[in-house]
């Protein structure tokens, strides 16, 4: 990862290839199927923290065969890409994905969009940002950044207690991380859900990725971001719906569905929401993809 390579990457994701696409202010890589295009339509793959595209190890493959064409890149920053310039706003995490599909010789409108974590916070953004360019969504195991913040309280500062942690400035989250990398993400995969449903390649992908300083720093950037500019934005963008076929899926193990039902949070957003929790803790794609792929399936055959 140092180098800025994808390890195994034909063993981890079969029928996938890696790519590399120089955007404004960064570097994308990822793997994609784009040499051997599906009939079906174009399903983007956007994964969360702390992990890459290789968190769709269970469910791209898939996909693949079902024949769809598959992108699944590590967003700026994480992975095997590099921010250049700084910006790890959900806005420039999105404003990538257009100019990713396109170099790939994919047209960007009519994208399926799916994303976890962080990746569907990209999503939510991409979705706001370019009118028009999905034709569908799927959002696994996250409530809006807004509601998150605004929601924070002492229950959810105990379980989501790094995005606070990492906020911090001065570098301070870096060093500490840095001086023990596998330690952090032994940890922080274990407070969101443990790593059942994980291959070794794909742990391996990510604490290769934990080892790289400027990965750590992007993951830092991004929460920070996520605090600040990122609430801008979507404030700005209060009130504004997208009507598109939006699917909605979270870990009944986990924080997102505790205390709210997700649908009807995400349907002051994209009002088709539906949804329904997994049996799962956060990292439902690696824990339960039987799952996930059966909601999938239904909801790219509906949004045809």
């Amino acid at each position: 990862m140092t180098d800025h390579e994808l390890p195994g990457a034909d063993a981890l994701l079969p029928g996938l290839d890696p790519f590399t696409v120089e955007v404004d202010g960064a570097t994308v890589r990822g793997r994609s199927s784009h040499m051997t295009p599906g009939t079906r339509g174009v399903v983007l793959l956007l994964h969360g923290y702390p992990q890459t595209g290789a968190m769709w190890h269970h469910v791209a493959p898939a996909l693949v065969a079902d024949g769809f064409t598959v992108v699944a890149p590590d967003l700026r920053g994480y992975g095997a890409s590099a921010c250049h310039d700084g910006d790890m706003t959900f806005r420039a995490m999105a404003g990538d994905q257009p100019r990713v599909l396109e170099a790939l010789g994919l047209d960007p409108a009519g994208v399926h969009v799916v994303g976890h974590d962080r990746g569907a916070r990209t999503a939510h953004r991409l979705l706001l940002d370019h009118p028009g360019l999905a034709r569908s969504v799927a959002l696994l195991d996250i409530l809006p950044t807004l509601d998150v913040w605004e929601q924070m309280d002492a229950w959810l500062a105990r379980r989501y207690f790094h995005w606070t942690f990492l906020i911090q400035g001065g570098g301070l989250p870096e060093r500490l991380i840095d001086a023990d990398p596998q330690a952090w993400l032994d940890h922080a995969l274990g407070a969101l859900g443990g790593t059942d449903g994980m291959t070794p390649a794909a742990l391996a992908e990510y604490a290769a990725a934990a080892r790289v300083p400027s990965v750590v720093h992007a993951w830092c950037e991004d929460y920070r971001a996520g605090a600040r500019a990122d609430l801008e934005h979507d404030r700005a963008d209060r009130g504004r719906t997208v009507d598109l076929p939006a699917l909605v899926l979270w870990g009944d193990k986990g924080v997102v569905g505790a205390r709210a039902d997700p649908v009807e949070v995400w349907r002051s957003w994209f009002p088709a929401a539906v949804g329904h929790g997994v049996p799962s803790g956060h990292f439902l794609a690696e824990q339960r993809p039987e799952d996930v792929l059966a909601a999938l399936r239904t909801h790219l055959d509906a949004a045809g």
